[in-house]
């Protein structure tokens, strides 16, 4: 069932950072693909959104156009500040957004991917050789996210397990900036959390300083090449892999498991040819992307769809509603592994695809092949189902009951 938006004059009500909108965001999809590009006052300010496919990839390929720099003292901004005020590659901008890059790309690089490979199928063995057949199980907590973090935040940041509550603890404040209106000042809690992140960074850059170290911050030291980064911006640079590769393993990985779970011929289909699941994830991240919608500010007066975007408004790129667009994805609401093309931009695209993508792409369909042969008889539990998590720019399965 649709929800019909309501248009006075230029501007539509529609409000993407809306409880209804987050908890039933389909029900918006074809008001908005029609629509698009659409306007809307968000804060009071005015405001657009982009929501077919073609419209969304020409914003996020045209950085000189569309800046992922937000402007200060923007109301509505506060409810997305994840990173404190501190400069991270999503926000930002060549050059700036160059030189971040290049700090952090050296955490994933080939060589440590390929190191990595023969160590993302020990830990996918590890995990499931504790969840043995018949076990009703709630996937997100035994599975999914005890991979993700075992492998990113252990094994590439290298942030051992007694250190890790630190990070934990931060992610968790992020949901108390969502009840922030313009002006209130930055929650406590969220405050200390960050205060003891970047402690944590600045002994960590210490140890750097003295040995050669191949966990994250040792890497992001050496790649520095005489740039001075604060402990501030260092804790930015984690959290950005943190949630960036953490949360979109697995949210994606989560999304992968369902759909074979709710559709036994996918499992089937997996076990007699492995290589499909490889497209599995693809679809996967495509129906269910990590991140919904990314910001954009237009830097001048740009027409879109025969639209006039004013320079300075606010461009909500909406990622998973482009991602259902019938005019690149036939039957968008049917999971299919038989498209004739997977171009998705749940990762972004252009100078700001995820830098975390590859490991993802690289682990989840390892995941997906050995449930599938391990569990044959995957089912949802019908007495727990799914339940859903959001966030201002980010919906997915925050838990899900299965049966092996």
């Amino acid at each position: 069932m649709s929800t019909v938006l309501n248009f006075n004059d230029e501007y539509s009500d529609f409000d993407p950072f809306s409880m209804a909108f987050r908890n039933n965001p389909h029900a918006y999809y074809d008001d908005l693909l029609q629509n698009s590009p659409g306007f809307m006052l968000l804060e009071g300010i005015p405001s657009a959104y982009v929501a077919r496919h073609d419209q969304v990839l020409a914003v996020l390929r045209d950085p000189a156009k569309f800046s992922s720099l937000k402007p200060k003292n923007l109301p509505g901004m506060e409810r997305v500040d994840f990173f404190n005020s501190k400069p991270v590659m999503n926000y930002s901008d060549p050059p700036e957004h160059g030189r971040l890059r290049k700090v952090t790309q050296p955490v994933f690089t080939p060589r440590r991917m390929q190191e990595a490979s023969t160590e993302m199928a020990r830990m996918i063995t590890e995990i499931l050789d504790g969840v043995g057949q018949g076990e009703t199980i709630e996937v997100v907590s035994a599975i999914t996210k005890k991979l993700a973090v075992e492998l990113l935040l252990t094994h590439f940041l290298g942030v051992e397990e007694k250190d890790q509550h630190i990070f934990f603890n931060y992610v968790k404040t992020l949901s108390s900036l969502d009840k922030m209106r313009p002006g209130d000042p930055k929650p406590k809690e969220f405050l200390d959390a960050w205060d003891e992140g970047t402690a944590y960074c600045r002994e960590a850059l210490k140890r750097a300083a003295q040995e050669q170290s191949d966990n994250a911050i040792g890497l992001i030291y050496q790649a520095m090449q005489g740039d001075v980064l604060s402990d501030d911006e260092v804790m930015a640079m984690m959290i950005t892999l943190l949630i960036g590769g953490v949360s979109t393993m697995a949210s994606s990985a989560t999304s992968a498991l369902y759909h074979m779970a709710a559709n036994p011929e996918l499992a089937q289909r997996i076990r007699k040819d492995p290589a499909l699941a490889k497209i599995q994830c693809e679809e996967a991240f495509r129906y269910d992307p990590p991140v919904t919608l990314v910001m954009r500010f237009a830097m001048e007066d740009v027409e879109i769809g025969g639209k006039l975007i004013r320079k300075g408004m606010p461009v909500y790129t909406m990622i998973a509603v482009a991602n259902r667009d019938p005019a690149v994805f036939p039957e968008p609401d049917r999971f299919s592994l038989d498209r004739e093309n997977m171009r998705q931009l749940s990762f972004g695209f252009g100078i700001h695809n995820c830098i975390g993508n590859a490991i993802t792409r690289a682990t989840v369909p390892l995941l997906v092949v050995e449930v599938a042969n391990r569990y044959p008889n995957l089912s949802i539990d019908p007495t727990r189902g799914i339940d859903w998590e959001t966030s201002p720019r980010s919906r997915h399965i925050g838990a899900m009951t299965l049966r092996t």
